[in-house]
């Protein structure tokens, strides 16, 4: 049977299948294009895998008791490779080099966020000072206009004799009666 089939009997997901074979490390036999090929007692080995995790066993603890368990071969090496050491080296610069320069672009972020901020509490607080300019009670300047108002109607005008009304300014008059009659 292949991967969707044994989904469909099982009654989960094609990639929960998938996950299974691959964490649990099941050796499963694979066809021509290396899918998954399962057996009845795959299936099985499934079906009580699926049992434990109903039973509430992370799929991390989930034992399987058979045969069919995946097992990897490794390969050591006898003696250290001077290519892989420089290679090493080399990545270990690298991710120090790029270490530096994250830390050295978060930096320079926080510093133009934090001069953005200032200029945007600037205006805000010249923002605040317009608004509070705008709602003060105009009455302020009526109250200025109206005083104004009442000095001009106080002002005491000066009561100028009835005679120098008619006549007007002796002194100013009488150069100009005197050079008229010089002519």
């Amino acid at each position: 049977m292949n991967t969707s089939a044994v989904a469909r009997l099982l009654n989960v997901s094609h990639s929960t299948i998938q996950r299974w074979v691959t964490q649990l490390n099941m050796e499963v036999e694979r066809n021509q294009l290396g899918h998954y090929q399962f057996s009845d007692e795959d299936i099985a080995l499934l079906r009580k895998i699926q049992d434990q995790l109903n039973e509430g066993i992370i799929l991390q603890k989930v034992s399987i008791s058979e045969k069919k368990i995946r097992k990897a071969t490794l390969q050591k090496h006898s003696e250290p490779n001077k290519e892989h050491d420089q290679l090493l080296e080399r990545v270990i610069r690298l991710e120090n080099g790029l270490k530096t320069k994250a830390d050295d672009v978060v930096s320079y972020q926080l510093l133009q966020h934090r001069s953005e901020m200032e200029e945007m509490h600037k205006l805000v607080k010249k923002l605040e000072a317009r608004i509070e300019a705008l709602e003060t009670p105009r009455g302020q300047h009526f109250d200025y206009f109206l005083a104004a108002e009442e000095a001009a109607a106080t002002k005491k005008t000066k009561k100028r004799p009835f005679i120098k009304m008619i006549f007007g300014n002796r002194k100013n008059d009488s150069s100009s009666w005197s050079t008229a009659d010089s002519d």
